[in-house]
């Protein structure tokens, strides 16, 4: 199967600079840009402008027994809408 046929979406996520909390969002969407990049969008439902300016962020998803986890290489907010670009899946 190839990869950049799936979308991946989900109600809950969160940007996080190192422990703490950037960003709280819901509704995402995460769709491969290719094997290694990705691309998602999502309503932000709290943010902290000072946080989701720092470096290293990372688009975080949790799961049962784990988190996934997706470093930031660019975003934007524009209202209450994120779009950001993705690296590879840590």
């Amino acid at each position: 199967m190839d990869m950049n046929s799936f979308v991946f979406r989900g109600e809950a996520a969160e940007l996080r600079w190192g422990y703490h909390p950037a960003a709280t969002l819901k509704d995402w969407t995460l769709t491969p840009q290719s094997s290694s990049s990705f691309s998602v969008t999502a309503r932000v439902v709290s943010s902290d402008a000072y946080r989701v300016s720092q470096h290293p962020i990372v688009f975080t998803v949790p799961r049962q027994a784990s988190v996934w986890k997706w470093p930031v290489v660019s975003l934007q907010i524009v209202g209450e809408t994120l779009t950001a670009s993705l690296g590879p899946q840590e």
